[in-house]
């Protein structure tokens, strides 16, 4: 299991959330993203947006109308939740909560959320974590179980998050 994925699974059991771990779901939960959120683009603007490698790039070149920033961190908040997966671009496990309802954008462990200083700090005198919050730059994906909306936090400053609920 990666030790992003690790920190974030710790975090949420020690918020109480009963989450799962996923090993090996994110090539099908990205296959479930694509086909519920981008299923109107072409294969040609998927390509020029360079989809997959950034699936959010739909969002920031404008291709789907989502929210942005702090009005998607609110809908995200605001989201009446049930079950959620979690997941990050490049790592393969990925983790499921069955009773998301009191999920906040902060309690997600991302480079531009308050909990990854806190995160960072508990475990950095630990070799084997990361050396710098840098390291911890990922995409991160929220989905609802049944793919009706998605919560996006981007690896670059200045993009997202984003909330898109068609």
């Amino acid at each position: 299991m990666d030790e992003l994925v690790q920190m974030q699974i710790k975090r949420l059991r020690d918020m109480n959330f009963d989450a799962d771990l996923l090993l090996s779901k994110r090539g099908e939960l990205e296959q479930q993203w694509e086909d519920a959120f981008v299923k109107d683009l072409s294969k040609a603007q998927k390509r020029k947006i360079a989809f997959p490698q950034c699936m959010w790039n739909a969002f920031s070149w404008n291709k789907i109308e989502c929210l942005k920033e702090q009005v998607a961190v609110d809908a995200f908040n605001q989201q009446k939740k049930v079950g959620c997966y979690l997941f990050y671009a490049n790592i393969d496990d990925a983790l499921f909560i069955k009773k998301a309802n009191r999920i906040k954008a902060e309690d997600i462990i991302h480079t531009d959320s308050p909990a990854i200083e806190k995160t960072f700090t508990s475990v950095q005198n630990n070799p084997s974590y990361f050396n710098s919050v840098e390291e911890l730059r990922a995409d991160f994906y929220v989905v609802d179980e049944h793919f009706t909306w998605t919560y996006v936090l981007t690896h670059e400053e200045g993009c997202g998050p984003y909330f898109y609920k068609p």
